[in-house]
């Protein structure tokens, strides 16, 4: 390892996301050529940032559809000279009595819809809100400056990475290539070393990056199959297993 600042080691985070400026670049850079583990970590934090953005991608946000439903509300539908004309109205002894009724029941109807739009638009933002903050916490542990990651294989195939962060007490892992388990079976990531073994969340093995909160002094994570509840203590023997760097 070169004998560089521990400033320039700091940056690798900040390098591996493009978020150096040209300057802060060319001078890590010129350490990476000479600093083997920075080198590692770069490449396994950019590894980590390409999976996360292929995990983390999402379709158009769901409120899109409350929005889409209000312009054609809005929006005429038939041309005017193409409209039917109007039949004449047939006398009728109880006319005076059923419009308003009709118009009554429509006037409801409208209502519920609305209401119920209005609640599907506000779960669709609640759940955009969350997915954002969930995201944001993501990077935060990706671009501190004491991130480190650790790569490894998963034991039934596939590989795992897991980026950590001391300072923040998080850590972040993806994980790729598992083969599918029975619907009565799932993947359990596990915090280990740090007393008896924490459960730490239950992934399908490809749904995306899981965020670890609280790692405290754990030294490995571990990934075990449970039955698809989760288990409160490991009960198989771990599938994988990477270092956690102090």
């Amino acid at each position: 390892m070169s004998h560089a600042s521990p400033t320039v080691h700091a940056l690798s985070g900040a390098y591996a996301l493009d978020g150096l400026s040209e300057d802060e670049r060319r001078r890590f850079e010129d350490h990476l050529g000479r600093c083997g583990d920075c080198a590692l970590e770069v490449r396994g934090l950019q590894e980590t940032a390409a999976r996360l953005g292929a995990a983390a991608a999402v379709s158009a946000p769901p409120r899109m559809r409350s929005r889409v439903l209000v312009e054609v509300a809005r929006t005429r539908q038939v041309a005017p000279h193409q409209a039917m004309p109007r039949p004449e109205p047939r006398p009728h002894r109880r006319t005076g009595r059923v419009l308003p009724r009709l118009l009554t029941v429509a006037a409801a109807a409208c209502l519920a819809v609305a209401v119920a739009l209005g609640v599907l638009a506000q779960r669709a933002d609640e759940r955009a809100d969350r997915l954002q903050a969930r995201q944001e916490l993501v990077a935060s542990v990706l671009t501190a400056p004491d991130a480190r990651a650790v790569t490894g294989h998963v034991r039934r195939g596939g590989q795992g990475t897991v980026v950590v962060s001391r300072r923040l007490d998080k850590a972040v892992v993806v994980l790729a290539g598992l083969p599918s388990v029975s619907a009565a079976r799932t993947y359990e990531l596990w915090l280990l070393g740090d007393g008896a073994p924490r459960p730490a969340g239950l992934t399908e093995g490809a749904s995306g990056p899981v965020l670890l909160d609280g790692i405290g002094a754990a030294t490995q994570v571990g990934l075990t199959i449970e039955p698809a509840a989760g288990s409160a203590a490991p009960t198989t023997p771990p599938i994988f297993a990477a270092a956690l760097p102090a």
